[in-house]
């Protein structure tokens, strides 16, 4: 059984787990200003302004394939693991960004 592209995140393993609890209570604003950080291109024109989302660069936003991540305006913290994980594996992928990368755009200092 293979895995489908937007499920692949869910193979990346996160280096600095233990810190992810200082991202619980990031929102929506915060999220794009990390993907714009990182060189990911942010769309908000789609949907009632509820949310945003991150693609791919060179793909069609209408491909469901080319969004790395929804952002939706409220965000609870128990999402904020999957939100890293998906940005992350994006980066990976495309090789334009680490995890340490994304700390730092994220403002949390590894020990």
């Amino acid at each position: 059984m293979s895995i489908q592209e937007w499920d692949k995140y869910r193979l990346v393993k996160i280096e600095h787990g233990e810190l992810v609890d200082q991202i619980k209570n990031k929102n929506q604003k915060d999220w794009i200003k990390v993907c714009e950080k990182l060189g990911v291109i942010v769309g908000v024109e789609y949907g009632d302004g509820s949310h945003a989302a991150a693609y791919k660069d060179n793909c069609p936003p209408e491909n469901r394939e080319c969004c790395v991540v929804t952002l939706h305006r409220n965000l609870h913290a128990g999402i904020q693991r999957d939100i890293f994980k998906k940005i992350l594996c994006y980066g990976l992928q495309s090789k334009k960004y680490n995890e340490n990368d994304m700390w730092e755009a994220l403002g949390v200092k590894i020990k």
